[in-house]
């Protein structure tokens, strides 16, 4: 029988802090649930860089603001599948993608299909908003410097925390109204100004908005109708209505995981888009459309040869656009400008669902 080789086990360190072209792709695992995780990989090189576990329901992971560090919020039970839960977030170093300190929250939060919203941090990196649904609304505040608890808080009727500014953010209401809050110093929330109700009844809004400044987001419709809304003076207001398609091409709308990517230095907006009727809105995309977000007029069509169901952007002068199909495992790295295909990164992981690229502050250049 032949002998095997010797193989020596050493750690390797990665960097303090993300560049640019680095990238993290989660995985909800739906075969088997309990055993979610995220990857990193460096879209440079096409290389996988290793992995954090992300636990029941996995929806993704927050970066501080200066990169350095992947806050995640996970779900176990204290017998696999089954025991007491307990729900936690986890810091872990970008460096050795170690698990760091942990605090432990109430075992509410919502479990759904990942959206980001529902786990943000704010954007002084301060606190930590986990968005729950029992099917009461409320949310848990973390003081992340302090890695504690601050308390719950009720948010009736209104779901999700869209962040505006260091403290503020919108919440979705199941009117279609659009509700502001903030933190203060302690963390504690205090809700401000409802709108009226902004959605057509027979054409909500979606729960995956794009966040086009500081403290404006583009909300879209199934059908595609863009409204811009403003919460820069602590109230929600409506701007410029418009819509993703054209004449004749009522037949086209948005769809997927992860449907928008948007460039701030381009200001572009990236959207997969499919033919389909109401109802198609988890269908993948089979064209990326490319808009300039101050004309609202569409600039590009990019018929991509693989349908997405997520698609990402990274945020530097020269870009790398990302896009994945949920049963794949296949992270796409493509151009912008054509959306032709740089690489691809194979055998992530069979049900990748969010793409999230570095903060901008933690993005010195590409491939640094």
């Amino acid at each position: 029988m032949a002998t095997l080789a010797t193989e020596d086990v050493a750690q390797v360190e990665l960097r303090d802090r993300m560049p640019a072209h680095w990238v993290v792709v989660n995985d909800v695992v739906f075969t088997h649930i309990l055993d979610g995780r995220a990857y990193v990989v460096d879209a440079d090189k096409g290389e996988y860089l290793g992995m954090v576990p992300g636990g029941h329901s996995h929806i993704g992971v927050q970066f501080t603001p200066d990169g350095s560090t992947m806050l995640m919020p996970g779900t176990f039970f204290s017998r696999g599948s089954r025991g007491d839960r307990t729900d936690v977030i986890t810091w872990f170093a970008l460096k050795d993608l170690m698990p760091g300190a942990e605090v432990v929250i109430p075992p509410k939060r919502m479990q759904s299909l990942p959206l980001l919203s529902a786990i943000p941090l704010t954007d002084d990196g301060r606190f930590m908003l986990i968005y729950n649904f029992t099917p009461e609304q409320t949310m848990t505040v973390v003081d992340v410097a302090a890695k504690s608890v601050v308390g719950e808080f009720e948010t009736p009727g209104c779901a999700l925390a869209h962040m505006t500014g260091p403290r503020s953010f919108m919440m979705q209401c199941a009117d279609g109204s659009l509700q502001s809050g903030a933190l203060d110093e302690g963390g504690k929330i205090t809700l401000g100004a409802t709108t009226p109700p902004l959605f057509e009844r027979e054409d909500p809004a979606t729960d995956k908005p794009v966040r086009v400044a500081p403290s404006r987001w583009l909300f879209i419709t199934f059908s595609g109708a863009v409204l811009e809304v403003d919460n820069g003076s602590g109230t929600p207001v409506a701007g410029t209505r418009w819509k993703l398609t054209a004449a004749g091409e009522e037949a086209w709308r948005p769809g997927g995981l992860q449907p928008y990517a948007f460039h701030a230095p381009s200001n572009r907006l990236y959207v997969l888009m499919h033919e389909g009727g109401p109802g198609t809105h988890k269908h993948p995309g089979t064209e990326i459309w490319v808009f300039d977000a101050s004309t609202r007029q569409r600039v590009a069509r990019l018929p991509i040869e693989t349908p997405s169901t997520a698609i990402a952007i990274s945020n530097d002068a020269d870009p790398l656009l990302y896009t994945t199909l949920f049963g794949s495992g296949t992270l796409v790295v493509r151009k912008p400008a054509d959306a032709s295909v740089v690489r691809k990164v194979e055998g992530l992981g069979a049900d990748l669902t969010l793409i999230q690229v570095p903060p901008v502050t933690a993005a010195p250049g590409a491939g640094q």
